[in-house]
């Protein structure tokens, strides 16, 4: 089983996707609230991936992205982000995200991030049937 990180102060509003991971993936879901959650999770639970809201309060979901990385330069990170593909991408150039998410994350939504971790990580990571 991988674990995810997902971190959002409204974590609670992705209990779609979360449920839909967990259920048809391999996957423990771990819900950070804010920054200093996230930072600890990432070293606690050495996650395959972290899921990471656009504005956490304290900062951006970008300088999250870059911390997560000096704690952990091993993890996969996706990032909710409402802006324009172009505009994504040259805000985080260099960061290695796997992929935008939008705003409103639905079970679509978690195949796709599955979809992308499975090409990183070179295997299915589907839930073997029982």
């Amino acid at each position: 089983m991988h674990t995810l990180i997902l971190v959002s102060p409204q974590v609670g509003n992705w209990c779609e996707f979360a449920d839909f991971l967990e259920n048809q993936y391999d996957f423990k879901t771990v819900k950070a609230r804010s920054t200093h959650e996230a930072l600890e999770a990432v070293r606690d639970q050495r996650p395959l991936a972290v899921v990471v809201d656009a504005e956490l309060g304290d900062l951006s979901g970008i300088e999250l992205v870059r911390r997560l990385l000096m704690v952990n330069a091993m993890v996969h990170t996706a990032l909710v982000s409402g802006e324009a593909e172009a505009i994504f991408h040259e805000k985080t150039e260099g960061l290695g995200i796997l992929t935008p998410l939008p705003p409103v994350l639905t079970p679509k939504d978690a195949a796709h991030l599955a979809a992308c971790l499975e090409k990183v990580v070179g295997h299915s990571l589907q839930r073997p049937e029982s």
